[in-house]
């Protein structure tokens, strides 16, 4: 059994929020296609895959001075594979101001809101299929092999408007990481009428469970699927011993997960940038 985080403060919440990202940073390390580096700086990413998340920056603890070599560096790193770059800022980022630093040399921000909800909770974990006037039946599985994850990740790639080259690439990536009981990385696809119509993701890691790749298509929003799933993960992770899960909300998603015993604890910085090549 992993230590479970039990201290709820609203400090070692924070902490957690960005701590769970940073130790599935470190798993990538179990697929050849990505090359995870750690400098004492910061961690990074780096591939020859035209995603940004696969081009990541994180645990950014910088000396100001330092700061713009790092980043120049960086950037020519991404310059020289022609790909983009996702660099993640939160509570513990150093220097204060490198959102700003980066929004200056041509990074897009895409704010998001660290969120914590105690697993012990009875409303957030409550039943997750069942009837509904507007769902119908919600059969929510795991995803335990390959061709389920292929189509988990075409729903991921249609509800969030994604290309398919990236569901096929994190498909590979996920089956690298591992799909059997004891995987830390964990999928589930929800499916109504056998069609299938939503995704989710938990990550166990830093005594924490992280929520992830929610998401529904189009057609079925706003009707309780995201939730029900949600909350599937979430009584999953509290059934290993989890107490606390956390998770990146955007703007559009905090009304779900504020119904799921979800709080606001810290702010998350997402900020892309591509290369001038890949622009044009």
């Amino acid at each position: 059994m992993p230590d479970i985080l039990t201290d709820f403060s609203k400090a070692s919440a924070a902490d957690a929020v960005e701590a769970n990202l940073f130790a599935f940073f470190q798993h990538l390390s179990n697929w050849p296609r990505v090359e995870v580096r750690d400098d004492g700086d910061c961690v990074c990413t780096i591939s020859d895959l035209p995603f940004p998340l696969f081009n990541s920056v994180m645990r950014a603890t910088l000396d100001g001075e330092r700061a713009s070599s790092v980043i120049d560096a960086r950037m020519q790193s991404c310059r020289d594979r022609g790909v983009p770059m996702l660099w993640w800022t939160g509570p513990s980022t150093r220097p204060s101001d490198l959102g700003q630093r980066l929004s200056n040399l041509g990074f897009i921000v895409e704010p998001a809101f660290g969120m914590t909800a105690d697993l012990k909770a009875g409303h957030s974990t409550n039943s997750v299929s069942g009837s509904d006037p507007e769902t119908g039946i919600v059969a929510i599985e795991r995803v335990s092999d390959r061709a389920t994850l292929d189509i988990w990740s075409q729903v991921l790639c249609d509800g969030f408007g994604a290309p398919r080259s990236f569901g096929e690439a994190f498909s590979e990536m996920a089956e690298a990481i591992g799909l059997d009981d004891d995987s830390p990385f964990r999928h589930y696809l929800a499916r109504i009428e056998d069609r299938p119509v939503a995704t989710c993701s938990l990550f166990l890691g830093a005594g924490v469970a992280g929520i992830y790749d929610v998401s529904t298509l189009p057609e079925r929003r706003r009707a309780g699927v995201g939730a029900a799933i949600t909350r599937r993960a979430m009584r999953d992770a509290r059934d290993d011993g989890y107490r606390m899960a956390i998770l990146h909300a955007s703007q559009q998603g905090l009304g779900m997960y504020r119904s799921l015993g979800f709080e606001t604890i810290c702010n998350i910085g997402q900020h892309v940038w591509a290369p001038e090549s890949l622009e044009r």
